[in-house]
């Protein structure tokens, strides 16, 4: 029987490197005026002063998601703690960094260059939301699967592809930069039908997970046991983290993004205004 503690932490330097790079980045753009205390940050809380609370919350998710016992315990035992990780990785670290950063104001100034109107197109609702569930779908075919834990670079991608796809499908609905130097205001009901979209994949995949009699990847099913899960159990504990707490996740931003149409409803039209003037 296999044994994961709580002194099963990776350590990895890339990663620690990385997460320190991105709390590096952040204090820059406080440094740079990107971030200041007179950003408009209305849309989601009363003060600036919480935006940090919320990057530095992001990070510790990510920390967690891939530093803790969750990454050994997914890499090597539990596809359902591998779900656990992916989950952080693609749904909860990539919005509580954003909201770090709503209000800030454009990096680039001046005319829209090609890497403005490239990251304009990848963060549209309808492209956003594709590519999202695209790269959710690809990741969990069974031979592509099993190859991210045998083969050390495609796990790798693997993590650095649901960071990068959370981020462009979380930044239209925070919206960070909205107005003159922040691109197309995104409205209320696009968001809401891109979270509805995009709960639709996990959900299908989740009950499948959940609902069948055999385990579809080989590397859990020949895994060392944890717990006593047999690799049927795991699976099925999997799906229902993808589907369950995958769409609490959904359910809790739409009522979030309704609540700010009713706490403020003039607001709102005075930003529809400005984005169709």
């Amino acid at each position: 029987m296999a044994h994961l503690g709580l002194g099963d932490w990776s350590w990895e330097p890339t990663v620690l490197l990385g997460l320190g790079a991105l709390s590096a980045a952040y204090m820059l753009a406080w440094r740079r005026r990107l971030l200041s205390d007179d950003d408009d940050v209305s849309a989601w809380f009363g003060s600036p002063r919480a935006r940090p609370w919320f990057f530095a919350a992001g990070v510790l998710v990510g920390f967690i998601a891939l530093v803790s016992p969750i990454d050994t315990g997914g890499d090597q035992y539990l596809f359902c703690l591998h779900m656990v990780q992916h989950l952080l990785l693609m749904m909860v670290a990539p919005p509580l960094c954003i909201l770090g950063v709503a209000g800030m104001g454009s990096p680039l100034a001046g005319p829209a260059g090609i890497w403005r109107r490239a990251w304009a197109l990848l963060v549209n609702p309808w492209s956003a939301t594709v590519i999202f569930s695209a790269v959710l779908l690809v990741w969990h075919i069974p031979a592509l699967y099993d190859a991210t834990l045998t083969t050390e670079p495609i796990h790798v991608v693997e993590h650095l592809s649901f960071i990068a796809v959370g981020v462009i499908f979380w930044w239209p609905i925070v919206d960070p930069m909205r107005g003159a130097d922040g691109g197309r205001w995104v409205g209320t009901f696009a968001k809401i039908a891109m979270l509805v979209a995009s709960g639709v994949p996990p959900t299908v995949l989740g009950l499948i997970f959940t609902l069948a009699p055999h385990a579809f990847y080989e590397f859990y099913a020949r895994a060392p046991r944890l717990w006593g899960l047999t690799p049927v159990v795991d699976q099925q504990l999997a799906g229902v983290v993808m589907f369950g707490a995958g769409n609490l996740i959904y359910f809790v931003v739409v009522v979030m993004v309704f609540w700010r149409v009713f706490g403020d409803p003039a607001h709102d039209e005075e930003e529809a205004q400005r984005a169709s003037g």
